[in-house]
């Protein structure tokens, strides 16, 4: 008598129409998702109608005279056979690339195909040969003008981008910006401009041709000094590392978010329609905070204590997290303030209790994220980009915990007796500062529900969560350790 055979579990992903698996594979790079065409007759021919062209040119950086002969995969053909090879009648609503020196023809071409089948989002990234060898930051090792030197370099921005009726999410980096003649309309709601060349001024005109503008996010722009965003719809604004700025005016009342990355301005450069409106604020200071005092930081204060309405702010600070005892009477009138972000080196024991000092100003905090730095590693290159990260950490050798008594914190911090639901810590290595003010959070919070940390590479996940639950004095506190993404 034959055995049965057990009954093997049902392909329930394979049993979803075509229109749900498309979209699965959309979130895929596309050469990942070409390989999905392997795993049954059912997934053959799937990949060739999902409408987004997603690849990266994983070259590195050398001089376009250089020997490609080590590359194996062609990029050109990679790009131009995820093109053709949609099948009639399958648009491509998203066009995503990050491009090794591509030449402009070949770039014209990619676009445009994009365009004419309804594209909806393109989100094309340039690199050169001499990309991020120079910042723009000033407080930077090595600052310098990419703008002077490389602006002719750059590949200029094809006319029909502008004029596209379907495009809705532009996202450039690494290009000359350049215009059609005569008057543009665009139907951009979300627009991203990093590392972008404007030698002959347009970028104004780009943004004021762009009435239903909601998301606005310039980075690294050495040409901009002035710019006015006249859209009502706006929502969101980004301006990141764009050290010439002297003036920015938002003139929407519908502004929700307002993100700044640079120095201390001398004067105040935002000029908003509606700082009530404003309820997400992040300050990213670049420059040294050391021998500042309260008046040498007021552009920045200033703009915070307009925002009166704020529920999220986020600040990093440099050369340490003490330098918050600059802001502490602003943030003390912001009532309505839930959630709080702060980075920021722990240099020793009064950086970290500047920490439980600051927070005493945050009665009705919920949700609290720190991203506490150690001593800053030797840099192993000679040039960052700003849009770099320059917070890699290495252990000093100093034993803290020696030092750290349980009074060391005589404070009563109000948020820690109810409100405060949810901690999250990045970057988290281990140093004793970090353990030390991971302790304090953990043994001193009532309702806390969550504590997540977020290990940096070569840390050990078992190790940090078993220490971490030993410090909880609310058995209910649900302990997440995680790997920085």
């Amino acid at each position: 008598m034959k055995r049965k055979s057990k009954n093997r579990h049902p392909d329930r992903l394979s049993d979803l129409p075509d229109e749900m698996l498309q979209h699965i594979l959309s979130h895929l790079p596309s050469d990942e998702a070409v390989r999905s065409s392997v795993l049954s007759r059912r997934w053959r021919d799937v990949h060739e109608a999902v409408p987004v062209v997603d690849l990266v040119d994983h070259k590195k950086g050398r001089r376009p005279y250089s020997s490609m002969g080590d590359v194996k995969v062609c990029f050109d053909q990679q790009v131009t056979g995820a093109i053709l090879s949609k099948p009639p009648g399958t648009p491509i609503r998203t066009l995503r690339l990050q491009a090794f020196y591509r030449p402009q023809e070949l770039l014209d071409q990619w676009i445009s195909s994009a365009m004419s089948s309804g594209a909806e989002e393109i989100d094309v990234k340039l690199r050169y040969w001499h990309d991020s060898r120079k910042s723009l930051c000033p407080f930077a090792s090595s600052p310098g003008d990419f703008d002077k030197y490389h602006k002719d370099a750059y590949v200029k921005t094809q006319h029909q981008l502008f004029r596209c009726p379907t495009l809705r999410r532009l996202r450039l980096t690494n290009w000359k910006l350049d215009l059609p003649l005569g008057k543009v309309i665009s139907s951009l709601e979300t627009l991203c401009l990093a590392r972008i060349m404007d030698p002959n001024g347009v970028l104004q005109q780009l943004i004021s041709s762009c009435p239903r503008l909601a998301d606005l996010t310039l980075q690294e722009c050495p040409s901009l000094t002035e710019i006015t965003v006249t859209s009502a719809h706006l929502r969101s604004f980004a301006m990141i590392c764009c050290h010439h700025a002297q003036r920015v005016q938002l003139d929407s009342q519908c502004l929700k978010s307002l993100h700044y990355k640079g120095g201390i301005p001398q004067n105040s450069i935002f000029k908003l329609a509606n700082y009530t409106g404003v309820v997400a604020l992040t300050i990213e200071i670049c420059e040294d905070l050391s021998g500042k005092e309260q008046k040498g930081v007021a552009p920045v204060t200033t703009l915070i204590s307009q925002c009166t309405d704020l529920t999220y702010l986020h600040l990093s600070l440099r050369p340490s997290m003490a330098y918050n005892s600059l802001f502490r009477d602003d943030v003390r009138r912001l009532s309505r303030l839930r959630q709080l972000g702060l980075q920021g080196c722990l240099r020793n024991q009064d950086d970290v209790r500047s920490v439980a000092v600051f927070l005493c100003d945050t009665r009705n905090l919920e949700v609290l994220s720190l991203f506490p730095l150690g001593p800053q590693a030797p840099k192993k290159r000679q040039y960052l980009s700003d849009s770099e990260s320059d917070d890699e950490v290495q252990d000093d050798g100093v034993d803290y915990s020696g030092r750290v008594t349980d009074s060391f914190w005589p404070i009563h911090i109000s948020c820690l007796d109810g409100k405060l639901r949810r901690i999250n810590i990045g970057k988290y290595t281990g140093l004793q500062l970090q353990k030390i003010l991971a302790k304090f959070m953990l043994s001193r919070t009532v309702s806390l529900e969550e504590f997540s940390v977020a290990l940096t590479a070569g840390c050990s996940r078992r190790k940090h969560a078993r220490e971490l639950r030993s410090w909880k004095s609310n058995r209910h506190t649900r302990v997440a350790v995680t790997r920085c993404q």
